[in-house]
């Protein structure tokens, strides 16, 4: 059946590519048919530049690119043809590597040391089911759900024997379709036709997809009472508590599962997103950076979350009351944005990379009070000039954005963020990014609040001729709404009155000189206003430069 396929052999031990190969040569395939690598990178490769039938591939690699990110990149590039094979082997039957393939999906797998004969045996088997139900998985592959739900029910008349997978495939096809009434039915059916655990698992997502919340942690709590390291089962548990609004009862099941498998990227990502949502942005940063370095050289890798993992820890900062901590996190935020600067190649990397690059320092430039910078670096982003397909570079974009004080154009990147969330090909990686996006909104809108409060108590403590107190209001203010041009003014008065001692003198120059650019650049204040407040600036400097080096 496979004598003139084309066939790739990936592992990372020339010993098994040899006895593989042996084995396909022995069923008449040629070697001329046959290609072999040892390294995961030069897997990808090949895969991307020849037309390939059939992979077996070695789980274990020995590579941060394993068998099962060689897989998730054959479906993402779509690789392989809708009727080709790949088949994971593996001489690792512990229950990490077991539960990662149910969560998988490959054609089939194998555990070695396997025969000769069980090799053949199921190549042929997922070759022939594969070329029978050929215009059916092309259809689910183009994402045609309607036209696949149609070929179901004329395939499992004509092919009896593939009944079970049939009827996995229509279900499936129901829900992504949205046809979710339709799939409650169809699954409830399945339940009282199959002992298998699918029909259940797909019951569950059909009443998430109906919001009957409560209903389905019913139907996967039953699931797991009996099977509790059960990972497809589990995940959907989480998305159903990320649909009730759990947050922290969604986290807790993707890092138990995490426990049982750490090998899923895709779990990283999801757990680093919650953290965000959660405003835990350490733990958020460690999240995004043990993700990128496991999908590194595969499709998955973002420069918008490689830079997302400075823009945590400078979040981090925010939110912490230490002080020395506080300065370590943003020193250790620029250390890695100067690392990620360094390593660009623009040429190669393209426009992309460099937005995720300045958003990410102007980011730092604004939380520092260097607004006059920040504003330099956003004028010169434009999405709409050149278009930005990465979600989190553009939550970032927006983010910028809020700080900066320029709602229109916030709003407007928001909305290219929410359209962006829905291109993620997993379900929970796609609901975590839309509670990232709301709590994101959230985070920002209560920033500007809380930033608006202290500014109009600074005012009311300056008529109360209260100055010590009010610029103390007014530089905490500052780093919350820094384009607010009536709390720059105040400000520069303020400071021209009596220097601030809770500053040393260059972070007092930094955001007097901040101040000072926002209130010349805005186009509200008077002509007799500006003058004034370049007055002050000069009185403020001053004063600022007979202070002592040290505060």
């Amino acid at each position: 059946m496979f004598v003139n396929k084309r066939i790739l052999l990936i592992d990372d031990s020339n010993t098994a590519i040899s006895i593989m190969r042996s084995i396909l040569n022995s069923s008449g395939v040629s070697n001329d048919k046959i290609d072999s690598t040892m390294d995961s990178l030069k897997a990808i490769r090949l895969l991307n530049n020849h037309d390939y039938d059939i992979v077996v591939c070695d789980y274990n690699m020995g590579h941060h690119i394993d068998g099962g990110l060689i897989f998730d990149e054959v479906k993402q590039r779509k690789l392989l043809p809708s009727d080709g094979v790949f088949i994971c082997v593996t001489g690792d039957n512990s229950r990490q590597v077991v539960t990662h393939f149910i969560e998988l999906e490959p054609d089939d797998y194998l555990i070695k040391p396997f025969s000769a004969a069980t090799l053949t045996q199921r190549i042929n088997s997922v070759l022939v089911r594969k070329s029978a139900l050929y215009p059916l998985l092309l259809a689910v592959d183009n994402k045609e759900f309607n036209m696949a739900i149609d070929l179901c029910h004329r395939y499992k008349t004509k092919y009896p024997k593939y009944k079970s997978y049939i009827d996995r495939l229509n279900g499936d096809c129901l829900l992504r379709a949205d046809r979710h009434n339709e799939a409650r039915e169809f699954y409830r059916q399945a339940c009282e036709e199959y002992e298998h655990l699918w029909p259940q698992i797909g019951l569950g997502q059909a009443l998430i997809g109906l919001g009957e919340l409560s209903e389905a942690e019913t139907v996967f709590d039953d699931i797991l009472s009996k099977y509790p390291k059960q990972p497809v089962a589990r995940k959907h548990l989480a998305g159903c508590f990320m649909a009730s609004g759990k947050i922290p009862e969604a986290l807790a099941q993707f890092k138990f599962l995490h426990k049982v498998n750490s090998a899923n990227p895709l779990r990283e990502l999801v757990i680093a997103n919650l953290y965000a949502v959660l405003q835990q942005h350490s733990n958020a940063a460690v999240g995004y950076q043990r993700y990128i370095s496991k999908v590194k050289g595969t499709s998955r890798f973002s420069y918008g979350i490689n830079v997302n993992i400075p823009v945590s820890l400078l979040l981090a900062s925010i939110y912490c009351e230490d002080s020395k901590t506080r300065d370590e996190l943003v020193n250790e935020a620029r250390s890695c944005l100067h690392e990620l600067n360094h390593g660009l190649e623009p040429d190669v990397e393209g426009f992309e990379s460099e937005v995720s690059s300045m958003v990410g320092v102007a980011i730092l430039a604004c939380l520092q009070g260097d607004i006059e910078n920040c504003f330099t670096i956003v004028s010169r982003i434009n999405l709409k000039e050149k278009p930005v397909r990465d979600f989190y570079t553009v939550l970032n974009v927006a983010r910028i954005y809020a700080f900066c004080g320029m709602p229109d154009l916030y709003e407007q990147t928001m909305q290219l963020a929410r359209e962006l969330c829905g291109h993620s090909d997993d379900a929970t990686l796609v609901q975590s990014q839309v509670k990232l996006l709301e709590a994101c909104h959230s985070g920002i809108n209560n920033r500007l609040k809380e930033g608006g409060e202290l500014v109009e108590r600074a005012f009311a403590l300056r008529e109360a001729n209260q100055g010590k107190q009010a610029i103390k209001v007014a530089y905490r203010a500052f780093h919350m709404v820094p384009y607010h041009y009536q709390l720059c003014y105040l400000i520069l008065e303020l400071t021209a009155l009596a220097t601030p001692s809770f500053l040393n003198p260059v972070e007092l120059r930094s955001v007097i000189t901040s101040c000072h650019w926002v209130f010349t650049h805005d186009t509200r204040p008077s002509k007799d206003e500006t003058l004034r407040a370049n007055e002050l600036y000069q009185l403020s400097l001053a004063r600022i430069e007979k202070r002592p080096s040290v505060a």
